[in-house]
């Protein structure tokens, strides 16, 4: 049982770091190219949320093997997880105004997305291992 809990930790730690590392790189090249060229304030927001999303995907899928266990709690503890800590580090580092209401649809909108993609991978057939070349 405990071993259980170890993998599923382990497994839900590369999840957030995946996840984490992708936001910061594509944040990275976001901010880069804001310097070269001008996106409008809604561009820039919807450019986040696709970021965002696309952290929390990547993130699941490092975390849930092809074939796994859990995929669907896995999916939506994992970007409840990022969301509320990327709310923590948004405050922390003297973020501007918060709304409860913003943040649970975020909450929700990367729990569905977390939960469908954990659900998927969970359910893929896990690859077929390569066989030798003699047989």
């Amino acid at each position: 049982m405990a071993r259980n809990r170890r993998n599923v930790l382990k497994s839900l730690a590369l999840g957030l770091f995946t996840a984490v590392l992708v936001t910061l790189i594509a944040m990275l090249l976001l901010a880069a190219a804001l310097v070269y060229l001008r996106f409008s304030d809604r561009l820039l927001t919807v450019l986040n949320q696709l970021i965002k999303l696309a952290s929390i995907v990547l993130g699941v899928c490092a975390a849930v093997p092809r074939g796994g266990e859990r995929g669907l709690a896995t999916g939506v503890l994992l970007s409840l997880l990022y969301t509320v800590l990327g709310y923590a580090f948004y405050l922390a580092l003297g973020g501007g105004s918060f709304a409860v209401g913003n943040m649970l649809g975020e909450m929700m909108l990367g729990a569905a997305a977390g939960a469908v993609t954990g659900a998927v991978r969970a359910n893929l057939h896990p690859r077929a291992r390569a066989r030798s070349a003699g047989a």
